[in-house]
């Protein structure tokens, strides 16, 4: 049987959360009660993915609306699984999730590969009456205590921001995740920028954000790893002297504005690259 979480942000959740289960034949083994008080997804999240890591479950639900769909997404993303937004229904035989797609002009039934799965629901009518088992194990969804005090933040001034006077900046993208490609672009003597993409998805500093939203930088040479290109990330760095793109995808379009193009995986890319500027 699979494991199932639901995700109750406010208390209406709870009637399409459980019309959504006995719809399509499922059984919630959790509820995730999340406190009233925290209003934002970067209070939520982390709390949301200790709770995950305590019990993981094989899917979680989330209700129908903007904030749903962005939790879904983001936890999905924080913890390698698959996310799909405005679920119409769920085939526990098939494992497929249905949703509009086009304008709601069809309906597209996909299969997540990828556990945890995410769905948050479609804003379709739903029996708001239904309730979930009086049973139900719940676990109050609170804000994560650090175990040490946060260190005063840094604030940078536009002006004195070293993304600007850098020789080199390493630009990474969603393509490009993990604590390695710091380790990276300190070995080449880089300094690390984000795309919006990126800082949205956490754990970046959004002062390095790179694009029309946050830093334009005009290095020697800019090497840009999995980011796709979009045109407000580019207008960041487009003033380098030289760009260097790295990305599995040969047919994405940060290609079009690089001087050099590589298709490959970008750590094992930077990492040749920083091992030979150690041995120089």
């Amino acid at each position: 049987m699979m494991k199932i979480a639901v995700v109750l942000l406010n208390a209406e959740d709870e009637g399409p959360l459980a019309d959504f289960l006995s719809r399509n034949g499922l059984r919630a083994q959790t509820c995730w009660r999340v406190n009233e008080e925290m209003t934002t997804a970067e209070e939520v999240l982390p709390a949301l993915e200790a709770a995950y890591w305590a019990m993981p479950v094989e899917m979680l639900l989330f209700p129908a609306s903007p904030e749903g769909d962005e939790l879904a997404t983001r936890l999905a993303w924080r913890l390698n699984g698959s996310a799909i937004c405005q679920a119409l229904d769920y085939d526990n035989e098939n494992d497929t999730v249905s949703k509009a797609v086009y304008g709601n002009a069809l309906t597209a039934r996909l299969r997540p590969e990828n556990r945890p799965v995410c769905l948050s629901l479609s804003g379709t009518e739903a029996r708001h009456s239904a309730r979930l088992p009086a049973s139900l194990a719940e676990t109050h969804i609170v804000p994560v205590a650090f175990a040490e005090g946060l260190s005063a933040p840094n604030i940078l001034s536009q002006l004195a921001h070293p993304l600007h006077s850098a020789r080199i900046v390493l630009a990474v993208g969603q393509g490009a995740v993990g604590g390695v490609f710091g380790e990276l672009a300190e070995a080449l003597n880089a300094e690390l920028g984000f795309t919006r993409q990126r800082v949205m998805a956490g754990g970046c500093g959004e002062q390095r954000m790179l694009g029309i939203s946050g830093q334009r930088v005009a290095p020697e040479v800019c090497l840009i790893a999995g980011a796709s290109g979009a045109s407000a990330f580019m207008a960041g760095v487009s003033q380098s002297r030289f760009i260097v793109a790295i990305n599995t995808d040969a047919a994405a379009p940060v290609f079009a504005a690089a001087d050099v193009g590589i298709v490959g995986d970008a750590q094992g890319v930077l990492q040749i690259l920083a091992e030979c500027a150690s041995a120089n």
